[in-house]
């Protein structure tokens, strides 16, 4: 008859590698939930500074001046008062 002096079970991790993975876990949840969180504000801020660069060239472009012609009010059709 033999007496087993080990115990049967599986060798652990040991508590400092434990911490450690679980630090590891959380510190990589938080930095994928933070980036999509953060994405979208980037997507909109780069949107925003595009719309804000393009604004002014837009103003650029068309002119202050009236056209040659262009009245502020209609002289002819519906509502003229040519009746």
């Amino acid at each position: 008859m033999s007496v087993q002096a080990s115990t049967s079970r599986p060798a652990t991790k040991s508590i400092g590698a434990a911490v450690v993975d679980l630090v590891l876990t959380l510190v990589i949840l938080v930095v994928t939930f933070l980036a999509f969180l953060i994405a979208p504000l980037l997507a909109l801020g780069v949107a925003y500074l595009c719309y804000a660069a393009m604004r002014p060239r837009a103003k650029k472009r068309t002119g202050s001046a009236p056209r040659a012609g262009a009245t502020d009010t209609a002289a002819h059709g519906f509502g003229a008062g040519t009746s």
